[in-house]
């Protein structure tokens, strides 16, 4: 991996495998991982094998405020991760792309597909949780409003597992609701995978994005038993199996 400075300010690693083989397939797969995780755990590193087995590109970064960037975590939000998928897209691969995001990177995926239809060729979400930020509104109780408006963020502790929300975090999510839309102008192929079992994205979610996304070609698979992290053996064969749907 390699350092890359982002013209938002922000620092983060990034790997790009370029695939050379004369077999190389033309498009470069870009994967966006989740909220307050990272790109290096076993379902990108299963993407990245998939991708170096069909001669694909590969390109994996961290999010700003993530990772290498964790410090600045409290400064980072929906707008600026926009900003570095559409970057990594403009200035550091080339040719047509495949977006696969995990959970909030589902979201970025999104928002990308929409902001270069002509650059995207597909979309792979994994619990996409666009307009998550929402859902923390929507909830909220008035205690945590306040302390919102007051301290200008909020420390959440959900299944003992701690991340902070901040006020300029859900200002930029307002900005770039999807399923508040009638229609989500995707015209790509996109196929979404979402375990039943998951307590952060509650699956329905999966099926309103399906309905709303003007792709006439989008697949949904459920699978029943999976939680959130869709990290399980059965799970990565669901995820490769998808993946091999964009190959043709």
């Amino acid at each position: 991996m390699q350092k890359h400075a982002f013209s938002s300010g922000f620092t983060t690693n990034i790997e790009y495998f370029k695939a050379e083989s004369s077999e190389t397939q033309k498009f470069t797969l870009i994967y966006t991982h989740g909220f307050a995780a990272d790109p290096w755990g076993r379902k990108p590193e299963e993407i990245k094998n998939w991708c170096i087995k069909h001669h694909i590109g590969f390109f994996r970064y961290e999010l700003a405020g993530h990772g290498m960037d964790a410090d600045n975590f409290e400064k980072s939000n929906i707008n600026i991760w926009k900003k570095q998928i559409l970057e990594i897209i403009d200035t550091l691969v080339d040719g047509p792309v495949l977006v696969a995001g995990a959970s909030l990177g589902g979201w970025i995926s999104l928002l990308a597909a929409i902001n270069r239809p002509e650059r995207i060729i597909g979309l792979l979400g994994l619990a996409a949780a666009p307009d998550f930020t929402k859902d923390y509104e929507d909830f909220a109780t008035e205690e945590q409003k306040n302390t919102l408006e007051h301290d200008g963020k909020l420390l959440f502790d959900k299944e003992g597992f701690a991340y902070v929300i901040t006020k300029q975090l859900l200002e930029s999510g307002r900005q770039n609701l999807l399923l508040d839309k009638p229609i989500i102008p995707i015209d790509c192929p996109a196929v979404f995978i979402q375990g039943m079992e998951d307590t952060s994205v509650y699956w329905p979610k999966v099926l309103k994005i399906a309905e709303k996304i003007r792709s006439r070609h989008v697949m949904v698979k459920l699978l029943k038993n999976s939680t959130h992290r869709l990290n399980d053996d059965a799970d990565i064969q669901e995820i490769l199996s998808a993946l091999d749907t964009f190959l043709s």
